[in-house]
């Protein structure tokens, strides 16, 4: 709560003074019973701050639908010089959605890195994400880094299997429902997670692997079969890669660990008659695949992938095995990658016949490039993870077979491997022979050795976490779900223990195994289970449920594509108290998601179509009608529209706003005339957005989106203006429909895309911020000139998208009420939101250009302003106010003094009074739908229950105290009211 003191200057018109570091006095509009609500949060803080920014002009202001958002208070209004002011994303309606700097962001190789400790080093790492189409986990370059002041709350979200998250509430979490922000997440979403954590990412020294001399030195030995040129040769082509001298900090490194590890197990390298060396990879397609990706990574070229049908006879200690199998291969015919792997300090030749140790250098690397080695060998030799009995793990597994004679040599590397996990808190067996791995071959008998994980659940869980498998995805597959089925499990097995200790308890001070069975029976404590707990003394803890799931059960019900990725039940979600800076990166791919501690984490307006129609005529169809605009105009979050454009037709129609979309045989000529700018914004540079954008902006022209945007079937239901409403051409009883849409994720993408910049040329420039949250640039600079060029292209498609709403809603009403119906449907006005604009306003009695930013307010211009089209010029401008669903919306009118008070601005909507999960929370979308119906004769078609809760009318403000506020304030009149008959929602 703050204590900002206010005074009041006029009806429902607050001011408050200039103190501290406000530059200007800031205006509240608000009636009585609004004004409390907003000292309840951080809203006239907010303001402050606006007021605060150096070179603000005159005055800040909030309306009365105003709320808490980022920097500028939603609802917000301020004008700046348009030559030497400043450009702010926040005063125009973009958030910077974070973590905190705790969270670990899961990276390239299998390390991860605490986000806060990402601010200077962005050019070292690069991300994993989810691809969303698939759900294969892929890396991407990170190319922002963001960070700002949260000084109110998180959230605080933990998952079943242990995952916590914290975030702010408007960080979007990917759930089975898609991408979702944290403060909409409830109890009955479920996240998406990965297992594997990996190890902390460190930087790399100057130490150098290898180098020339270590490459002459392990091919001194092969000088015959190489000839005599053969090592110049292969030191030039190394030179030529950079590969001659690799120290840790080589970007190749990493890679070659792991080819390394794999080389050990099921690779081979030969150097044979003076030919090339080769180098040969065994496994499965897929996986070989991905081993083919990383040698070109390291510079050199692999064949193609071979197949073909072996019969296999292997003779064992117990018998003699028989099988056929494709074997799939690929090679690299280069001997300077074979010397390098030597150099390295991989075998050349049969394995099994010759003595060789993990490499020294691995020992001295960090620990997230020693992962990659053991994974990558333990990809190819360790056994999968399976379960001996439903429910339990096998030890993991680690053979080695060597011919007798080089025994010792075996129990010396799988002890350097034991050491290895060691350093990963990874415990294991001794080195034990294997009678079994003996086997009888042409070059002699084998002995085989083993080591093995030591299979208590807590050191399964920490190997396959940290260390787990690479280049075998089946493997890693597992192991990302063995961790999440294991802590489940685990869960379970304290449940029981805590419960059987109760009862034991209860027992002994009197209670009756009944009242005992009455209190404590659940699903995985039954009354056979207490009843037990109470009569037998147990020396050991509780078992697993027999009713528990398997894992193999688990995996079918939770897994979720071929990497790993499973989803998880929320277990608590807590609003906790937070005052420190919050984090966020962007990465190179439009996925726009990352990894974080394990979760995957990742511009409207308003336009009115009057009809000639009444309610007596539409409201028996009613529900044909709105189920038929439900089909026509695709809603809800992922909706694609109807028309099918490519990234060059899409950046035409963005700089041609309205035009192209008339050109394209949508709507009419006149609705350019009743469009706020005409419908198209000068100054749109399409340069200016990325690939990223215009790929999300393409498929959603036509689309209404989610949250509070609808279409609405309204009834005029009183006339307050008559004379503005005769010029609106609104009478009572008629049907209008109301479009409330915006730029979908074309816009966002264009802020976050633009946002980063901007953060860094503050930090470059050392801009004073009164909240970190209020980043802007000056307008001259390229950074904020950037960013308006990709604004103006969101506002035009933004005009654009309601507009061909408006063309498929004609096109409805003549397919329920005939086809002359929609030539009578004349739009009234469009109007937008949240916008930038450059303005002429008088400034000390001197006309004077101006950017005026506004964030969830409207355009309220008086009578007389040039801006307006000819047929409002001598009225006003029309103002449209959506209520909530199944209150009022109202039509407004400018009024002179908005002028003076306001930079010509009003409200916007309703506003909203409850976050969209508590909403969810208290009200059932169902139950909503039916009373709506039954109580009020409201229609609704929703995409599902959830978003007709979380758009209930207890979730808002009241309408009537917003309008009634700006009419008394005098900065715009109401001219009409409008009862909804019909709500579409997406």
């Amino acid at each position: 709560m703050t204590d900002i003191k206010l005074k009041k200057m006029d009806n429902a018109i607050w001011v408050m003074e200039p103190h501290d570091t406000m530059k200007v006095p800031a205006y509240i509009f608000a009636n009585d019973n609004l004004i409390g609500r907003m000292q309840k949060d951080r809203t006239l803080q907010q303001l402050k701050n606006v007021a605060s920014l150096e070179g603000i002009i005159n005055h800040a202001s909030v309306m009365p639908d105003g709320h808490e958002g980022y920097g500028f208070p939603i609802g917000g209004v301020a004008a700046f010089d348009a030559e030497t002011g400043l450009v702010s994303p926040g005063g125009v309606g973009y958030d910077i959605n974070c973590t905190d700097g705790d969270t670990k962001v899961l990276l390239r190789h299998g390390s991860y890195i605490k986000i806060k400790e990402m601010e200077n080093r962005l050019n070292e790492n690069n991300a994993q994400f989810v691809d969303l189409q698939g759900h294969s986990i892929k890396e991407a370059d990170i190319v922002y880094f963001m960070k700002r002041l949260e000084k109110a709350h998180i959230y605080e979200i933990k998952t079943r299997t242990g995952k916590k998250l914290r975030v702010t509430g408007d960080h979007p979490i990917y759930t089975k429902e898609g991408m979702k922000k944290a403060a909409e997440v409830t109890s009955t979403d479920n996240v998406a997670i990965c297992g594997f954590s990996g190890v902390p990412y460190a930087f790399p020294s100057e130490e150098i692997v290898v180098d020339e001399n270590k490459i002459r030195d392990a091919l001194g030995s092969k000088k015959k079969s190489l000839g005599g040129n053969c090592i110049t040769q292969v030191l030039n082509n190394l030179r030529k890669r950079g590969l001659a001298t690799i120290k840790y900090t080589n970007p190749q490194l990493p890679y070659l660990a792991k080819v390394l590890g794999f080389v050990l197990g099921d690779g081979s390298i030969s150097f044979l008659n003076g030919k090339k060396g080769v180098v040969w990879f065994y496994g499965k397609e897929d996986d070989l695949e991905k081993i083919r990706e990383d040698i070109e990574k390291i510079g050199f070229t692999p064949s193609k992938v071979y197949k073909r049908t072996r019969n296999h006879a292997i003779l064992t200690h117990y018998k003699e095995y028989k099988f056929v199998h494709v074997e799939c291969s690929f090679k690299v015919s280069s001997s300077s990658f074979a010397s390098l792997l030597v150099a390295l300090g991989a075998p050349s030749g049969l394995k099994t016949s010759q003595a060789y140790v993990v490499p020294n250098w691995v020992f001295n690397a960090p620990l997230w490039i020693k992962r990659l080695f053991l994974a990558a060998f333990f990809g190819a030799e360790m056994s999968a993870p399976a379960t001996l009995n439903r429910y339990n793990f096998y030890a993991p597994t680690l053979g080695m077979n060597k011919l007798e004679s080089f025994e010792i040599n075996a129990i010396d590397f799988l002890t350097q491997i034991k050491r290895l996990l060691a350093e990963f808190e990874v415990n294991t067996s001794p080195v034990q022979k294997v009678e079994g791995y003996r086997m009888r071959g042409k070059r002699g008998t084998t002995c085989g050795y083993r080591i093995q994980i030591l299979p208590n659940p807590k050191n399964i869980v920490r190997f396959f976490k940290r260390v787990s498998f690479e280049y075998n995805n089946e493997k890693f597959r597992r192991a990302c779900l063995g961790i999440n089925y294991i802590r489940l499990k685990q869960k379970i097995k304290k449940l029981r223990s805590k419960t059987r200790e109760q009862a034991i308890t209860l027992y002994s001070t009197g209670h009756s195994p009944t009242e005992i069975c009455t209190m404590l029976c659940s699903k995985y404590t039954p009354e056979q289970f207490l009843r037990h707990s109470m009569w037998t003394k147990f020396e050991n803890k509780p078992r697993i449920a027999f009713n528990f799931m398997s894992f193999i059960e688990y995996c079918e019900k939770s897994a979720l594509g071929p990497n790993g990725l499973a989803w998880d039940e929320i277990e608590e979600i807590k609003k906790i108290e937070f005052n420190d800076f919050v984090y966020d990166i962007t990465i190179a791919n439009d996925n726009h998601n990352f990894i974080a501690n394990g979760v995957v984490v990742s511009n409207c307006g308003v336009r009115l179509l009057r009809t000639d129609l009444t309610e007596a005529q539409v409201r028996p169809k009613i529900k044909e009608l709105c189920d038929a605009l439900f089909k026509n105009v695709p809603s809800g979050v992922g909706s694609e529209g109807k028309i099918k454009i490519s990234h060059e037709e899409l950046d035409q129609a963005v700089v041609h706003g309205i035009d192209w979309a008339l050109e394209k045989g949508y709507g009419r000529k006149e609705d350019k005339e009743r469009t706020e700018e005409y419908g198209r914004m000068d100054g749109a540079k399409p340069d200016a957005v990325t690939p990223t954008a215009k790929k999300r902006g393409k498929s959603q022209f036509g689309t209404l989106g989610a949250g509070n945007h609808f279409l609405e079937i309204q009834v005029v239901d009183k006339i307050m203006n008559p004379e503005a409403a005769k010029a609106f051409g609104l009478y009572e009883g008629q049907i209008t429909v109301m479009i409330h849409c915006g730029s979908r994720g074309y816009g966002h993408q264009i802020c976050t895309d633009t946002i980063p910049p901007l953060l860094e040329l503050a930090q470059k420039q050392n801009l004073w911020l009164p909240d970190k949250e209020l980043v802007y640039a000056p307008i001259k600079a390229p950074e904020a000139q950037k960013y308006l060029d990709g604004m103006q292209c969101a506002v035009n498609y933004a005009f654009i998208n309601r507009h061909v709403i408006a063309h498929w809603t004609r096109e409805t009403f003549d397919q329920v009420f005939g086809k002359p119906t929609s030539e009578k449907m004349d739009l009234l006005y469009d109007v937008a939101h949240n916008i930038a604009k450059y303005e002429y306003h008088n400034v000390d009695n001197k006309r004077r250009k101006l950017i005026v930013h506004r964030k969830g307010a409207t355009r309220a211009f008086p009578a007389g302003r040039e801006e307006l089209p000819p047929i409002y010029r001598s009225i006003g401008q029309p103002v449209l106010i959506p209520g909530s669903m199944g209150t009022s919306s109202y039509v407004l009118v400018g009024r002179p003094k908005g002028l003076d008070v306001s930079w010509g601005s009003t409200c916007h909507g309703a506003g909203r009074a409850m976050s969209r999960r508590d909403a969810i929370r208290s009200n059932d979308g169902k139950a909503l739908t039916k009373e709506l119906w039954e109580k009020n004769q409201i229609y609704v078609r929703a995409t599902e229950p959830k978003v007709v809760a979380e758009e209930a009318p207890n979730a808002y403000k009241n309408v009537d105290d917003v309008v009634d506020s700006v009419a008394q304030a005098g900065i715009s009149d109401i001219v009409a009211k409008l009862r909804p008959i019909g709500v579409v929602k997406g």
